[in-house]
């Protein structure tokens, strides 16, 4: 799974813009929602690698998965990574995800 998401280019830039322009929502009304700073929110948009336990918060706001968050589409692996996902940040954890050029 994670080589996979290392093949994917984050789009959470534009998905974020689109769910926001769609409903209407802020920097600042999505911050007051979720708890994820509004200073968070703006580095995602200027395509800074978001944490995930943020990014989850932000995904289920808005109703999407975490995987259509970051990449603009479904996930190819289906439901049953959805699922391991969500169990494992149930928890509390750190992870840190950097893009890596090729």
């Amino acid at each position: 799974m994670i080589d996979l998401l290392m093949e994917q280019e984050l789009k959470i830039k534009d998905v974020l813009r689109d769910l926001m322009k769609t409903r209407g929502e802020t920097l600042l009304s999505v911050s007051q929602s979720t708890g994820v700073p509004k200073s968070t929110i703006a580095d995602w948009m200027t395509n800074r690698t978001p944490n995930p336990v943020q990014a989850v918060k932000i995904a289920k706001y808005f109703g999407v998965s975490l995987y259509y968050l970051l990449f603009g589409c479904e996930d190819p692996q289906g439901k049953g990574n959805k699922l391991y996902l969500e169990e494992i940040l149930s928890g509390r954890f750190e992870i840190d995800i950097r893009r890596i050029q090729r």
